[in-house]
């Protein structure tokens, strides 16, 4: 009975580690999260901890006012399916919201937000 369970005990842990592996996951930005730049970003770059489906996964960049600035055209990069990118226009000083929704290849899905704050001059 002892193997028994300790096989399946096992069993239970591996399955655990194999699902919470097939999240995509926030690893890094630019700009990075929190971060305060001195001009305005050209992009908002975003870097997962697994491959996305293109299809279905995007970012969203907002002003303080809630309004959306991003230039609508998220890509996924073809040569690093873990990366994923939005253009921005010329943006003004103050703090920026982006959220991200990301499903990855296996269809999880998973989604966060961040800030950034632009200085300007």
């Amino acid at each position: 009975m002892k193997i028994q369970n300790t096989f399946y005990t096992l069993v239970f842990m591996l399955a655990a580690t194999t699902l919470a592996q097939a999240h995509a996951f926030l690893d890094h930005a630019d700009p990075k999260v929190g971060s305060t730049v001195a001009d305005s970003p050209q992009q908002v770059k975003i870097w997962f901890t697994e491959e996305l489906e293109a299809a279905f996964s995007k970012i969203l960049v907002y002003d303080a006012s809630g309004k959306e600035v991003d230039g609508k055209d998220v890509k996924v990069d073809a040569a690093d399916k873990a990366i994923m990118t939005v253009s921005l226009p010329k943006l003004a000083a103050g703090t920026y919201k982006v959220k991200w929704i990301a499903v990855a290849v296996d269809t999880h899905h998973t989604s966060g937000s961040f800030e950034f704050t632009v200085k300007g001059s």
